[in-house]
């Protein structure tokens, strides 16, 4: 089933590559995990960088926006150890850390809102006109390539995701294939832990219907469905 929302909004997808990402779990300060796709607060904020928003304006406004991600193929999964050197009275301490970064990770980015910085962002993209580089999740690591930006005037409404991710609580069921990797992982809404299910090579089916264009769901900034 397809919609509109409003004459007012429309829809973007867009295919992002990195070299390096890392998408940092949000409930642990020190978390060395990285989530596979990012969630869509990181969506909007890579789109609003391009733009040249402000964190101030980021803020305020990223609850009028949906956003979600699709994997398209990532080239693996690394581990690195890092050495942290704590300096104490008297004595040094030193700890080893696991550092988790995604290889040649390339997504489809998709965004829902006002249709004046929905056109302002694709003619950016089409004219590789960034006011700030947007980066993978942490500031050590930049995009490699951005293609296929589309403008999408209709949405579809589904039951399904696939190669993404969705809120534990509307979940229904998993379909998963020898080549199936799966995450359960926290994230933070008002303070308080949730959940989102993601993978690779997975699907899921869900209990509510969702907004989605080009396969690609879109959720509100914190993943709300309630």
């Amino acid at each position: 089933m397809a919609g509109d929302w409003t004459m007012e909004e429309v829809g973007l997808t867009v295919d992002v590559l990195f070299d390096l990402a890392h998408f940092r779990v949000h409930t642990t300060m020190k978390g060395r995990s990285s989530y596979l796709l990012p969630l869509p607060t990181t969506i909007i904020g890579f789109f609003f960088s391009i733009l040249g928003k402000s964190r101030e304006h980021y803020i305020e406004e990223r609850k009028n926006f949906k956003a979600g991600a699709r994997i398209i193929d990532i080239g693996g999964v690394c581990r690195e150890n890092a050495q942290l050197l704590k300096l104490k009275t008297g004595r040094e301490d030193r700890t080893t850390e696991e550092l988790m970064l995604l290889l040649r990770p390339k997504y489809k980015f998709a965004i829902w809102g006002k249709r004046e910085t929905i056109y302002l962002l694709y003619k950016k993209l089409n004219n590789f006109e960034f006011d700030f580089v947007p980066y993978a999740g942490i500031s050590d690591f930049i995009f490699f390539d951005i293609e296929n930006p589309r403008i999408h005037e209709h949405f579809e409404e589904t039951y399904t995701v696939k190669n993404s991710y969705a809120p534990r609580n509307i979940v229904d069921s998993v379909e998963l294939s020898e080549k199936s990797i799966v995450y359960n992982l926290p994230y933070t809404y008002s303070g308080k832990p949730e959940f989102v299910v993601m993978g690779i090579n997975v699907g899921f089916k869900l209990k509510n219907k969702i907004m989605s264009i080009d396969g690609v769901p879109l959720y509100d900034c914190f993943l709300v469905t309630r």
